[in-house]
């Protein structure tokens, strides 16, 4: 019989040292601890009485301050809304002052006089500290939703600066806390007073709670929402705004932090932060109350109330841990207007003291252990004289420790020397040693170990080559694709995939075919194997050698699909696997398409002159389903200007956390408002915008291509890459490989490849250092061109604006004891005597940073 060595220790141990220990003392214990209950007990009880009277007390006082305090944000709320109301039936005036936004704080030009960083209003930034909100009380200030222009409601935004007076004179009257008046309007115009800057460019308040549940009341209305200039928690009283006829025109909110309503935080602050208050909403009777009470009101700590603006704030509840005492405090809350009960509340049994009103009680609830201090030193006198009793047994249990010392010093030489011999078997087989065994024998769990490490190489083995293959699979899968956008006269071409995987059976190419007619034409090809990972790899590898042997045959596009059909309807039969495509024909200098659609999604249609959309349609199935089966080509003419796009489903069917599917109005949002730039500009924002949706992460492959009619019939030789970095990765070993890589592929001079990298590496470095005040991430894009010799190195970035132009040149030529500037700039200074050109713009909120060079002018440029 096998005895563990767990066990032989622990039966050795124990009847050497624990038997004498708990001998003594459990013949002393049962004599004190009577006395020590007894008094404690009697103590702690008459505290509690005291205590839950005091608390009933306070109670009953809060709730009837906090009930005025509520009832005066209601009245704040309908006075600065009949003052709105009024101004909005005045004709417009330009002599009420300037108007203010947001999104102009930090400019001196556009910013208020007397804006000022105030005392209360504050922004809790992710390191803990309190950083001031500069706000100004002379002036609001506006905002507008991205989708909103500025033309268009400015005569609104005069009616409304016509109410600031009577805001004004509405902030003054009530309680001094910090809070934000605002007025949302439907139009989307925000004025905000006071005014402050902290609004985030794509917040729009028409999306909060707020406003969305005073659209749909004729009163006040209390709703729970994150701010998003301080990040705290407030709580939103909203009043509509609706004219004579009764629609809805917008609605006047006021925002107090959660925090602040509450009438005095003394309380919890002279109980050491351990008594919670709350304002609950009362259970009407009958109703199933099993999720706990709703808070209205809460005393939040700074950390507690610090969220992202975008997160969304549900109704909180109040749980008790039993519930039995739980429906014993809903009775008492509807039977009585003041009283205590005994709870358990987070783990630990308190007094609970309440005062209600018609549909809300406050509560006051305190920890018993809270009081405890008293009954706690009398306990600990009594505990001294335990423990002096206790040094007896002490000497005792010493003698018998020394003992067992000795024996487990001596007894564990013999059983710990293995463990060395297996810690060098596991340093053996991290080296690369994989061979290694061990041969011992104990009788014990050691065998078992050693079993383990012993089978541990050869599958250690078996998984570095598996990973070293994968790696190949993925190097090999990477050099299958295009290497470079195509050039075709009268066309932009864009294409680009993102794996989920290592390897992925998403698949894009650009290929020169010979069309039935005899001339040369371009096939775009965009296909999607059912599934991913490597089996799907290798079906578009199939796929692909299948496409490369037949582009110098003449034939016509459904000619072509219908061989690729048969090859792998005989290749696949059984597998269950298939492959849709979409495959696309143009001719240099031609407005004539062809297309064959082999399963997969129509492609996208866009004319931006006429704002109109359609789709390239067509019949047939997925290769490898049905060997002979008799696919159709289709052909149409392209204007100047159109677009076309082809995605795979990994573009629609992406996820964001809440299980909606980003969906085809997205993607066609998305080329509506890109179809101003080139085919690799909409191909870009097409996958930012589905990286952005898919926070959770990417669940499928994503393949997008897009293809542009270009204006001239010229053919167009730019050679561009595009590429996204955070400020929470390592962006030099993030850009250096794809410079060194558009370095290879257009012939530049290894000077040129390294002031590239030089110059990304600074600009990065510097917005990462000092563009961030927050510890959010951040996107970074980076756009790298070359056309003919000018090299174009365009940056974008939402950091705080810095232009580098107005950046002071170090002072060179002086010793450092002698220079007046600070030191430093070296990194600007840099980066401008290496470029031949460079601006700088702030748009929507982004840092936009556009910077050229001659390589020409270098004398670097070697081509070939």
């Amino acid at each position: 019989m096998k005895i563990t060595i767990r066990v032989k220790f622990f039966a050795v141990l124990l009847a050497f040292s624990l038997a004498p220990i708990f001998l003594s003392r459990g013949i002393m214990s049962r004599a004190l601890q009577d006395v020590i209950d007894k008094t404690s007990t009697q103590t702690r009880q008459e505290l509690l009485d005291i205590m839950a009277d005091e608390f009933e007390f306070s109670a009953t006082s809060l709730l009837t301050l906090l009930g005025r305090s509520s009832e005066a944000m209601q009245l704040a709320a309908i006075g600065a809304a009949r003052e709105v109301d009024w101004a909005m039936d005045m004709v417009p005036s330009a002599d009420r002052g300037e108007i203010f936004f947001a999104a102009g704080f930090g400019n001196p030009d556009r910013t208020p006089p007397d804006a000022a960083r105030r005392r209360g209003y504050a922004r809790l930034t992710m390191g803990g500290r309190q950083q001031l909100i500069q706000v100004s009380f002379d002036h609001p200030t506006f905002h507008l939703p991205h989708s909103v222009g500025r033309t268009a409601v400015e005569p609104e935004m005069r009616r409304m600066l016509q109410a600031v007076p009577g805001i004004q004179a509405v902030y003054r009257n009530l309680p001094e806390a910090p809070f934000w008046i605002n007025v949302v309007m439907e139009s989307g115009v925000v004025m905000t007073y006071p005014g402050h800057g902290r609004l985030p460019g794509m917040y729009d308040p028409r999306v909060q709670g707020g406003y969305r549940k005073a659209r749909e009341s004729e009163k006040c209305v209390w709703s729970h929402d994150v701010d998003p200039a301080s990040r705290f928690i407030v709580n939103t009283v909203a009043y509509p705004l609706r004219d004579d006829a009764g629609r809805f025109l917008g609605a006047v909110t006021i925002d107090v932090p959660a925090h602040a309503l509450m009438p005095d935080s003394r309380i919890e602050a002279r109980w050491g932060g351990k008594v919670r208050t709350f304002l609950v909403e009362r259970i009407p009777p009958g109703t199933p109350a099993a999720e706990g009470l709703p808070i209205l009101v809460q005393n939040e700590s700074n950390e507690q109330g610090h969220r992202h603006w975008t997160s969304a704030v549900g109704q909180e509840k109040l749980v008790f841990d039993d519930s039995e005492e739980y429906r014993a405090l809903l009775e008492a809350l509807d039977t009585r207007e003041s009283g205590v009960a005994d709870v358990s509340f987070k783990g630990e049994p308190s007094l609970c003291a309440f005062a209600s009103a018609s549909s809300s009680s406050f509560l006051v609830i305190a920890p018993k252990a809270v009081v405890a201090k008293l009954p706690n030193e009398v306990t600990a006198n009594l505990q001294a004289l335990f423990d002096e009793m206790r040094v007896l047994s002490s000497i005792i249990s010493g003698i018998m420790l020394f003992v067992t010392t000795l024996f487990a010093w001596f007894g564990s030489r013999a059983i710990i020397r293995p463990l060395y011999s297996m810690i060098e078997l596991a340093r053996r087989l991290t080296s690369g040693d994989f061979g290694a065994r061990m041969n011992y024998r104990a009788g014990d769990e050691r065998d078992d170990l050693v079993l383990s490490l012993n089978e541990m190489g050869p599958k250690l083995k078996e998984l570095m080559h598996l990973n070293r293959d994968m790696e190949v699979a993925e190097e090999v899968q990477r050099l299958l694709l295009p290497g470079a956008e195509p050039e075709l006269a009268g066309y932009d071409i864009s294409g680009g995939i993102i794996y989920c995987d290592k390897t992925g059976g998403d698949y894009y190419d650009f290929l020169n075919v010979c069309s039935d007619d005899g001339a040369a034409c371009l096939a775009v090809i965009l296909g999607d194997v059912s599934g991913h990972g490597v089996p799907s790899a290798l079906v578009m590898a199939a796929a692909r050698g299948q496409l490369h042997t037949l582009s110098d045959i003449a034939m016509a596009p459904h000619e072509r699909m219908a061989v690729i059909n048969r090859v792998l309807s005989r290749d696949l039969d059984g597998t269950g696997r298939f492959l849709t495509l979409f495959y696309l024909q143009l001719e240099a200098g031609s407005d004539r398409v062809q297309w064959v659609r082999a399963g997969h999604d129509p492609a996208i249609r866009y004319n931006p002159a006429e704002d109109a959309f359609g789709e390239l349609h067509g019949e047939g199935i997925p290769l490898g389903v049905i060997g002979d089966f008799v696919y159709e080509t289709n052909q149409a003419d392209l204007e100047e200007g159109e677009v076309l796009v082809l995605a795979t489903d990994g573009v629609w069917e992406a996820r964001n956390r809440t299980g909606e599917m980003f969906g085809k109005q997205r993607m066609l949002a998305i080329v509506r408002e890109n179809a101003h730039k080139n085919a690799e500009g909409i191909r870009l924002a097409m996958m930012a915008g589905v990286e952005a949706f898919q926070v959770n992460g990417q669940e499928d492959d994503i393949a997008v291509v897009v293809v542009k009619k270009g204006a001239g019939g010229r053919p167009m030789t730019r050679h561009s890459i595009s590429f996204r970095m955070t400020n929470k990765e390592n962006c030099f070993k993030c850009f250096q490989p794809k410079v060194e890589a558009l370095g290879a592929e257009h012939g530049l001079h290894p000077k040129i490849v390294f002031q590239l990298t030089l110059v990304l590496d600074e600009l990065t470095t510097n917005i990462i250092s000092y563009g961030y005040a927050d510890f959010d991430e951040h996107p970074i894009d980076v756009t790298i061109s070359l056309e003919g010799d000018l090299l174009t190195i365009r940056v974008e970035d939402d950091a705080e604006p810095f232009n580098i132009l107005e950046a002071p040149e170090p002072e060179l030529e002086l010793p450092l004891e002698e220079r007046a500037k600070p030191v430093g700039g070296m990194g600007i200074h840099l980066v401008k005597s290496m470029v031949h050109g460079i601006h700088y713009k702030r748009e929507n909120g982004r840092n936009v940073l556009t910077l050229s060079k001659d390589i020409g002018k270098a004398e670097c440029f070697a081509k070939g």
